[in-house]
């Protein structure tokens, strides 16, 4: 038979493993980034934290004091829930959890600052979760300049001076902001991609990493099926799925969870296909070095799931340690996650055509020598008798 008809023969056959059963494998490497697409676009749906549940302590209880609450009763950031009498009962409302954030205004507020002498307003914030404490750090910080220029501008005028004029002596610098590519700052754009790629790389994990421990444990097809075909055509089939679910999965971030796509789609399916080349081409090595089939599906999540920690995607690369960084370079998160998240919110990657590169040449890589181990165990299993050495399949319906 010619090695046409065995890569037909052993193409059809994963095709029709992946799509039989009431619940095909191929369901997994679509559906699942699809599903991480959904869940977590759910959740970052709001792009920022508001509402932060707070509460104020207000010993001046003057007209100014009350003026500065109500800046922070106006900010879509917090939620004033109470009003508490002593920095005690602040410490207690965020160490119960009623409250996430605390402000503290101090007698004599008004008078000081009607005097010039300034005053000191103390923010109370538990920052066991950083995303309330930043988010409150932030707004505070705009609220407490927003107030202090506008106090400033009104004691300026009182001295005769116009409003423009109190204006600029007040805030003489003023910083113009102009924010490219996620110009909401918000979690949606920043995060969702990069777990939608993680998806992709677990559904290619369940359905791909016990392909080949599969055919060396038990021998489906025949010695007359050259160990190269094996690696380089049973994974096409996956590879394809996997790409339909990358490309269904970033549609829907795009058009359902409001993602920009300021770059080429053409630029992000050419990134994905590098992305699913060479995550298949290392779980196709973790797989035929595994001695089962469970530990084929165990052994991947140890390098599967510290990718968004060390890829770069939540955490900017430049500032890791060198250990960190070393391991980042062996993860196709790395060279993908972040190179789609600037095609699609920067409109362009520097790094595109490298990072498709090493993409393509780890798979490559990781195939070649998953193909050399490959014929090892084979011949290891022929030795033994296992595995025919003539004939075509030992079963053909896989």
């Amino acid at each position: 038979m010619k090695a046409r008809q065995k890569a037909w023969i052993l193409f059809r056959g994963e095709v029709k493993y992946l799509f039989r059963g009431r619940f095909p494998l191929a369901v997994i490497l679509i559906a699942l980034p699809l599903s991480f697409t959904i869940l977590f676009g759910m959740v970052y749906s709001k792009n920022v934290v508001n509402g932060i549940r707070m509460a104020i302590y207000d010993e001046d209880q003057s007209s100014m004091s009350r003026q500065f609450i109500q800046m922070y009763n106006d900010s879509e950031r917090f939620h004033i829930v109470a009003y508490v009498d002593s920095e005690e009962d602040m410490e207690q409302a965020i160490n119960s959890g009623q409250v996430q954030v605390a402000v503290a205004i101090p007698r004599d507020f008004s008078k000081n600052v009607k005097l010039g002498s300034g005053s000191n307003v103390m923010l109370m914030v538990n920052s066991a979760n950083n995303m309330f404490a930043n988010s409150a750090l932030t707004a505070s910080q705009e609220i407490v300049r927003s107030y202090a220029v506008a106090v400033g501008q009104k004691m300026l005028e009182s001295t005769g001076l116009l409003p423009q004029q109190a204006m600029n002596s007040t805030y003489p610098v003023r910083l113009g902001v102009r924010i490219l590519g996620n110009s909401t700052n918000g979690y949606t754009p920043f995060m969702l991609c990069g777990l939608m790629m993680n998806g992709v790389q677990i559904g290619i994990m369940l359905t791909i990493a016990p392909l080949l421990v599969t055919e060396i444990l038990k021998h489906r097809y025949g010695w007359g099926y050259a160990s190269w075909l094996h690696v380089a055509v049973r994974w096409v089939p996956y590879w394809l799925l996997a790409m339909t679910g990358y490309a269904f999965s970033l549609f829907m971030a795009v058009h359902c969870f409001a993602v920009p796509m300021h770059g080429s789609w053409f630029d992000a399916l050419v990134l994905g296909g590098a992305f699913c080349f060479f995550v298949c081409g290392v779980l196709m090595l973790f797989s035929v070095c595994c001695p089962s089939q469970v530990l084929a599906f165990q052994a991947p999540m140890l390098y599967i799931m510290p990718g968004l920690l060390y890829s770069g995607i939540s955490w900017p690369e430049f500032d890791m340690s060198q250990y960190a960084v070393l391991f980042g370079v062996l993860l196709p998160m790395t060279y993908g996650g972040d190179t789609l998240r600037d095609i699609m919110l920067m409109g362009y990657a520097p790094a595109l055509k490298i990072n498709c590169g090493k993409m393509l040449f780890g798979g490559l890589f990781c195939g070649l020598l998953s193909w050399g181990i490959f014929v090892l165990r084979r011949r290891i299993a022929w030795k033994k008798g296992e595995i025919y050495r003539e004939g075509e399949a030992v079963d053909h319906g896989i």
